[in-house]
């Protein structure tokens, strides 16, 4: 009876099928993670005290960005598109344009959870926490990026 020996390196070692739909999953979780937060920017951001309908202006006027920041807009657009480093750098920017808002370091959060940085992710996520300890979206994504670093290793 022959037994075959199982390849353990994991530096040379092909990802398997499972493997690969858990990644497709996980990006899929972190882009609607990302759509999340874009959607909590803007109730957020949305103005107290909107005109009816009926005294809306009648003219057409161009439309307005995701959110008051063309950066985390940038960002977001990158990190929907797969582009994980573009959307990092992105996120950056916005971070050093208002080092006070959370969403910036939670949107860089998931980008760098994306690119397995999870160390890196964490700092982030918990630097949104202290920022805004109410900004729930952060606390999920820090317990994933928690998860996935218990998982992975890395």
């Amino acid at each position: 009876m022959t037994t075959s020996m199982v390849e353990t390196d994991t530096d040379t070692a092909q990802p398997s099928a499972s493997e690969d739909k858990r990644v497709v999953l996980d990006l899929v979780i972190a882009g609607l993670i990302c759509l999340a937060a874009v959607g909590y920017w803007l109730w957020d951001a949305r103005p107290s005290d909107t005109k009816p309908v009926a005294e809306a202006p009648a003219k057409i006027v161009e439309a307005q960005p995701v959110t008051k920041d063309p950066h985390n807009d940038e960002g977001f657009r990158l990190y929907s598109a797969s582009n994980y480093v573009g959307a990092e750098a992105q996120f950056r920017i916005a971070i050093s344009a208002n080092p006070r808002q959370a969403i910036g370091y939670c949107n860089l959060g998931a980008a760098l959870i994306a690119q397995r940085r999870y160390d890196e992710a964490v700092t982030s996520l918990q630097t949104a926490i202290a920022l805004d300890p109410s900004l729930k979206l952060a606390k999920d994504n820090l317990n994933w990026a928690l998860q996935e670093k218990a998982t992975n290793g890395k």
